[in-house]
């Protein structure tokens, strides 16, 4: 098996980055989730994430809570590695049962030797958006390779599908 720079470098940024960010415990105001999915570049990736915010729900009136922050989100797959950061907004029903979490990030992603549908070992740099209702998540976006090379597309599109988990609840109000 080849080992790349890009492939050693990037990784622990991403882990790094996720533990910075990981709050010890979830609070209204945060937002930490994980998920699995299936797409491109990526394949078979995990993904970490939180979006916080003095906005995120709290306490709900009328049966649900709404609100916005902002969104960290980290991916590694078999063919990628991705980072985000950008807008969300998060629904919560009343139970904290039924959930929508939209979101629109500015990502880097750093392909590895067998990504899907992308040039092997490029970096790209682009826009990706997110919904998911209840568990189930999709995305789409675009980006754009950094490196000139003569083979390969300059453009690559994302997508991905999957399921996505909050970590921990919320704290009721005292």
């Amino acid at each position: 098996m080849m080992h790349t720079k890009g492939r050693s470098f990037t990784r622990p940024l991403i882990v790094l980055a996720a533990v910075l960010l990981w709050p010890a415990v979830a609070q209204a105001g945060a937002f930490p989730y994980w998920g699995i999915s299936f797409g491109s570049p990526e394949r078979a990736a995990a993904h970490l994430g939180l979006s916080f915010g003095e906005d995120v729900p709290g306490a709900g009136t009328e049966g649900f809570a709404m609100g916005s922050g902002i969104m960290v989100e980290a991916t590694a797959g078999r063919g990628a590695g991705t980072f985000g950061i950008g807008r969300s907004v998060v629904i919560l029903t009343e139970e904290k049962s039924v959930r929508v979490l939209a979101d629109l990030k500015a990502i880097v992603s750093r392909s590895w030797d067998e990504p899907r549908s992308a040039s092997p070992n490029s970096t790209c740099l682009g826009v990706e958006g997110g919904l998911s209702v209840s568990f189930v998540r999709f995305t789409l976006g675009v980006s754009k390779r950094l490196e000139d090379r003569p083979s390969g597309d300059d453009w690559l599109y994302h997508w991905g599908a999957g399921i996505q988990i909050r970590i921990g609840r919320a704290r009721k109000a005292p």
